[in-house]
């Protein structure tokens, strides 16, 4: 199994979630809360797993912190985080992607080394719905850039890669990759009713 010593995994649960109008951690899936799915396969692969923006208790969990900004949406997780990480690469995951697939998740570690090795602070993934923001890597370095976003107000996820260089990667193209049904069951989004319930087709 690979795993990675220099990467710490962070899990973002502070979202409000209303448009499901519910706490999407503990929704579940075959029978198991989305928060435990999430929190197991990032310790599977990562050095620690840290929930932020909500808190919980789980034997591999290495412990959960409030956003040190509230209003900010996920960017004060984020902001968080990369205060708190002793390591200069991270792995950040909403808590709304319960189809995540250990070896989609080492496959796009090994792309994250990479890039980094390169310059790059950040890799986001590209899918044919778009980028996922909040199914990817950002350095501590990118610290700075997440300030200045929530400091113009602008508070897309995205705004990161307009003040530090983020990597796009469009995960469909890697030679050797996953199949893409694979690809599109890991990226997966809860984000209404109607999505909770495919998913258990």
């Amino acid at each position: 199994m690979t795993t990675y010593p220099n990467i710490q995994a962070f899990i973002l649960g502070g979202g409000k979630s209303l448009r499901l109008n519910r706490d999407k951690a503990f929704l579940r899936h075959r029978g198991r809360y989305f928060i435990d799915i999430i929190i197991e396969s990032c310790a599977s692969r990562f050095r620690s797993v840290h929930l932020v923006g909500k808190r919980y208790e789980h034997p591999k969990l290495s412990g959960c912190m409030d956003d040190e900004i509230q209003g900010v949406g996920p960017l004060g997780g984020i902001l968080t985080a990369l205060h708190a990480t002793d390591v200069e690469l991270n792995f950040f995951v909403g808590v709304d992607y319960p189809l995540i697939d250990e070896g989609i998740v080492s496959m796009l570690a090994d792309e994250a080394i990479k890039q980094h090795e390169r310059g790059m602070r950040g890799l986001i993934p590209v899918m044919p719905d778009g980028p996922h923001p909040l199914f990817a890597f950002y350095a501590k370095s990118c610290t700075s850039a997440v300030l200045s976003c929530i400091d113009k107000k602008s508070l897309r996820v995205q705004c990161i890669s307009a003040h530090s260089p983020v990597h796009y990667l469009d995960v469909t193209t890697i030679e050797n990759g996953p199949d893409f049904s694979a690809l599109q069951r890991n990226f997966v989004n809860i984000n209404h009713i109607h999505d909770l319930k495919n998913i258990d087709k």
